[in-house]
């Protein structure tokens, strides 16, 4: 028994075909408009889990290269605090052995070299006390007072604040000062202001000789030793040179990583780019298809309606 096709069932078919060829051409178009072929989780579930995770790996990365950036800056401000300390106390140490060969001087001389190595170990507590905005960053996790007293004496943490920058890798944003500036573990002040505020006391008792006998007692973490004033100063200073380097050794390590971080970054883009981009060329010509075999549907859609009027008057 064969079966009577319709001119009902035939516009059916045809309007199928209509929203078939119109879901292709918008399909097109959208991967057109967007550079993306992948523009739901449904399209390839596969592919498209595979391009959220290195997006993911992405988005981890630029954040550790947000926290380089935070790094890098924290760094290179507490290098410059640090080295203009080292400069004006590389500059005092030859004062100070001047002073040491001095047999006398007048009250007027005393009394301006006594005044210069104070301002010297003013000027080295206010370089320690170098904050960024609201914050300073030597006094460890402890970021809101200033970490040195004017007298040199160190009133914050041992504990320092760090953040990743790549995986397993922390550097600081804060730095335990008693460390970076040689705080002499005996009196809890920075020991080459110590040593600075005790030349200039002797320098205006006018006791000149005191200079080459006075000791002090300085403990840097390897002991308390009993040392002449500038033996003593000039262990301080080595101690603030040493830490002014592991500054330096950090900003190589920060911009090494960074370079290894775009590296990676641009890859995994790349990837997710090979993943989820559309072939122009391809969605172009699927285009041209979908739209011409739309145009000859709604020429047959267009044909069927007329005849089927046709029917109306015979």
């Amino acid at each position: 028994m064969s079966m009577r096709v319709t001119d009902g069932m035939i516009y059916d078919i045809l309007l199928r075909y209509d929203r078939l060829r119109e879901e292709q051409l918008k399909r097109s178009t959208e991967e057109l408009s967007s550079g993306k072929a992948i523009l739901k989780p449904s399209d390839n579930p596969v592919d498209f889990a595979r391009a959220l995770r290195l997006q993911r790996f992405v988005d981890h990365i630029e954040r550790f290269n947000r926290n380089i950036d935070l790094t890098d800056n924290t760094l290179k401000t507490a290098e410059t605090a640090m080295t203009s300390a080292i400069n004006i106390l590389q500059e005092a140490r030859v004062k100070i052995v001047q002073v040491l060969n001095t047999g006398a001087l007048n009250g007027e001389d005393a009394k301006v070299l006594a005044d210069y190595f104070r301002n010297v170990a003013a000027y080295v507590v206010n370089m320690a006390n170098t904050k960024i905005g609201d914050s300073y960053l030597f006094g460890g996790v402890k970021t809101q007072s200033a970490p040195f007293s004017s007298d040199g004496t160190y009133n914050g943490e041992t504990q320092e604040t760090t953040v990743p920058v790549a995986g397993g890798v922390e550097i600081n944003t804060t730095f335990n000062g008693s460390d970076y500036f040689g705080v002499n573990g005996v009196t809890n002040r920075i020991t080459v202001v110590e040593v600075l505020n005790r030349i200039a006391d002797l320098i205006e008792t006018g006791d000149l000789n005191a200079l080459n006998t006075e000791t002090v007692q300085v403990d840097l973490g390897d002991g308390v030793e009993n040392l002449k004033l500038l033996d003593a100063f000039d262990k301080g200073l080595s101690q603030i040179e040493t830490y002014r380097s592991v500054l330096g050794t950090q900003q190589r390590v920060v911009e090494d990583i960074k370079n290894q971080n775009d590296a990676v970054a641009v890859h995994f883009k790349e990837l997710k780019s090979k993943i989820e981009d559309a072939d122009y060329t391809g969605v172009i010509a699927d285009y041209e298809k979908a739209k011409t075999a739309y145009q000859a549907l709604l020429a047959a859609i267009t044909q069927t309606q007329n005849l089927s009027l046709l029917n109306y008057f015979k």
